[in-house]
């Protein structure tokens, strides 16, 4: 469920933006997952804080560029925060990747940005990110894997589709910028 997983990385976005704008680097909209981190993204921020902002972008490639090309993710963020952005969200593998780099560049600097990455908690592979990374939107899946062994053993296992949980990575060096009631909400 990428539209619940995007709707949390929306919701932590609005409550730390304070430029009013947002905006969300994407891989393609070829994909439905890419396409439902985005629409959930973009609901969690605006259910949130309606007279947001949200710039989204999709990679305009096809398949076989939309998720390698690190550069039009760094481009395509350094439009958005030159369009006052101070949160971006990078969901499309190098390309989502280069949207954050470009943004930890830009924090580094001084300036109060802050990125959420995807699918994973890019704290742990994406080092080049730290200076903005507040978060990352993520597929639980050990924990959905535990639940379906344990649902195997159990003999409660039902055929068909599974979905597991979702949630937001550690803060890790955030954990104090983001206010203890954002915490308890999301």
């Amino acid at each position: 469920h990428e539209d619940q997983a995007g709707y949390l990385a929306g919701v932590l976005a609005a409550r730390l933006s304070t430029s009013g704008t947002i905006a969300g680097v994407y891989g393609t909209d070829l994909v439905p997952p890419v396409v439902a981190y985005a629409r959930g993204y973009e609901a969690g921020a605006l259910a949130t804080n309606p007279d947001l902002n949200v710039i989204t972008t999709y990679h305009p490639g096809g398949l076989d560029v939309a998720f390698t090309d690190p550069e039009w993710g760094a481009q395509t963020a350094a439009q958005a925060l030159d369009q006052n952005a101070d949160v971006v969200f990078g969901a499309g593998g190098k390309t989502g990747n280069g949207a954050l780099t470009e943004t930890a560049n830009r924090a580094s600097a001084g300036n109060p940005l802050y990125c959420i990455g995807v699918d994973s908690d890019q704290w742990e592979t994406l080092p080049e990110a730290h200076a903005c990374l507040v978060s990352s939107a993520m597929k639980l899946i050990p924990v959905g894997i535990e639940d379906i062994i344990n649902q195997l053993a159990a003999g409660t296992l039902e055929p068909g589709n599974f979905y597991g949980p979702v949630g937001l990575a550690s803060f890790h060096d955030f954990q104090d910028t983001v206010p203890a009631d954002v915490q308890a909400e999301l």
